[in-house]
């Protein structure tokens, strides 16, 4: 990845919503945010963020919400992201969707975690991806907080690197199913409590593999309203033909932020987090962070290899206060010699 020199050129008109509360009388019905930013990857990039937040359907305790993101950038690079996340039948059915659609420029980088930052080629892909997990609760007790369910996912891709099978165009349509934990005391801003899911999907059509992923996240509060947080997650992909895009590696976003998602990926990778956080006054909020990071061909190869890490600091900007949705940007310094930036809605895990 290239080095940032900009941070960040402008953040305007930061907070604009409905009301300023959740209250009955005054629900908060949407938040937007414009965002604009610079860096050497995209160059100019703006774009705008819209969050539409819906009262508690009946019997429900959550406030269900529907996330847009679109971006733009000078190099003629164009994304958005449509993501709702439903709680409904009182509770017992959760879905957390995403769908998204880009044409994008890419850089293609050595696989696995002994490439280093300078990319071998870059190519220019148009993808649409789509992800609905039904998380379902029922016939469960109410002192067990298990979540369980099918998982329906795909993309579409069309490239300008068609060099092996695994950079062919295609399409991958997979199902599988989730098992989780959850206990946290609030799913946007945890500062208590704890998550675990395994998730395994099977694809067919174009690609014949199958993903598995373990996520593990624990927080609890320390000092000074100060509080921890900690992760770790493991995925692998197994298949005589894994596309290029499900390789595992760090997304860049929320596990291993402010690194391409295509840089070190390989068949299996592990990332490990841990996280301050801490809120300052008005809508602001701040985290320290630290990560590292090992991707390999097999478990056993990747102790061999060599572990990255990434330590930074990030701002947080309260959306909706009562249900401590944020707006976050994180810096990180990844191996001590490159930096990296990340804008994006609610915490990284």
């Amino acid at each position: 990845m290239k080095f940032v020199r900009a941070i960040i050129v402008c953040l305007a008109f930061a907070y604009w919503t409905h009301a300023q509360d959740s209250s009955q009388e005054h629900f908060q019905r949407f938040t937007a945010l414009p965002v604009l930013a610079y860096s050497e990857d995209t160059e100019l990039e703006y774009g705008g963020i819209l969050v539409l937040f819906f009262k508690p359907f009946e019997g429900s305790s959550h406030v269900s919400t529907i996330d847009f993101v679109a971006l733009g950038t000078t190099r003629k690079q164009y994304g958005g992201r449509i993501s709702p996340e439903f709680w409904l039948l009182k509770d017992q059915l959760h879905i957390p969707a995403a769908f998204k659609a880009y044409r994008w420029n890419y850089s293609l980088y050595e696989r696995g975690s002994r490439g280093n930052f300078a990319p071998i080629d870059e190519y220019e892909i148009t993808q649409f991806q789509w992800k609905v997990p039904f998380e379902l609760n029922f016939g469960i007790p109410k002192w067990l907080p298990l979540r369980y369910g099918p998982v329906v996912d795909g993309e579409t891709r069309e490239s300008d690197l068609e060099r092996t099978p695994e950079t062919k165009d295609g399409t991958m349509l997979g199902g599988g199913y989730i098992i989780a934990l959850d206990e946290r005391d609030n799913a946007n801003w945890a500062t208590q409590g704890y998550y675990a899911s395994f998730e395994e999907i099977f694809y067919g059509v174009d690609f014949d593999f199958h993903t598995e992923t373990l996520d593990l996240r624990f927080y609890t509060p320390l000092f000074w309203r100060t509080s921890l947080a900690l992760g770790f997650i493991f995925k692998q992909s197994k298949g005589d033909v894994i596309p290029l895009g499900r390789l595992v590696g760090p997304d860049g976003t929320d596990r291993f932020r402010g690194v391409e998602s295509s840089l070190w990926n390989d068949n299996q990778a592990m990332i490990w987090q841990l996280e301050f956080r801490r809120p300052l006054f008005w809508r602001l909020a701040g985290t320290i962070f630290g990560e590292t990071f090992q991707s390999g061909p097999y478990f056993s190869e990747m102790f061999r290899r060599q572990m990255h890490y990434s330590v930074g600091f990030g701002g947080r900007l309260a959306l909706n206060k009562s249900e401590k949705l944020h707006a976050r940007g994180d810096i990180s310094f990844i191996d001590g010699k490159h930096i990296g930036l990340t804008i994006d809605l609610r915490e990284a895990f």
